[in-house]
């Protein structure tokens, strides 16, 4: 099951949460959805993890997760080389260790993999996301 967030107050369970930061100046949308829906890890599913604004840079956003005692992981085997929302992922083996790992880190709470790509449907974390739900079950919701 794949839904898009539709502003209705999230319940208590376990998701699969896709956000794109697009051009956001700031981590307000960000921050809100991981206090909302009560995230214990985000992804960075990108294969570099660094942005135009230093922002939206791997060890920034660790960072700032960590002081809100949310755990950041990089898993740059789930990154792109497709150069569009086809995910091809950089090595098809340490791309299904790296979902095995998130599954596991997904059952024990909901999870938010981020990417740079604004709108799902233009990204390949939305077939990240299809993958790991195969693994774990949680429902989709793609956050904007």
């Amino acid at each position: 099951m794949v839904a898009t967030y539709d502003n209705q107050n999230a319940i208590a369970s376990k998701y699969i949460l896709t956000f794109g930061y697009g051009n956001r100046k700031n981590y307000d949308e960000f921050f809100s959805y991981l206090e909302e829906f009560n995230v214990v890890c985000v992804v960075d599913v990108r294969l570099h993890p660094r942005a135009w604004s230093r922002k939206w840079y791997g060890e920034i956003i660790k960072k700032s997760c960590s002081e809100k005692n949310i755990k950041y992981v990089s898993k740059a085997s789930l990154g792109n080389t497709s150069g569009n929302s086809n995910w091809i992922p950089p090595n098809d083996e340490e791309a299904a260790i790296a979902l095995q790992e998130i599954s596991e880190i997904a059952q024990t709470g909901t999870i938010l993999l981020l990417c740079a790509e604004k709108k799902s449907y233009c990204c390949h974390r939305a077939e990240v996301a299809l993958h790991l739900q195969k693994l774990v079950n949680n429902e989709i919701k793609h956050l904007g």
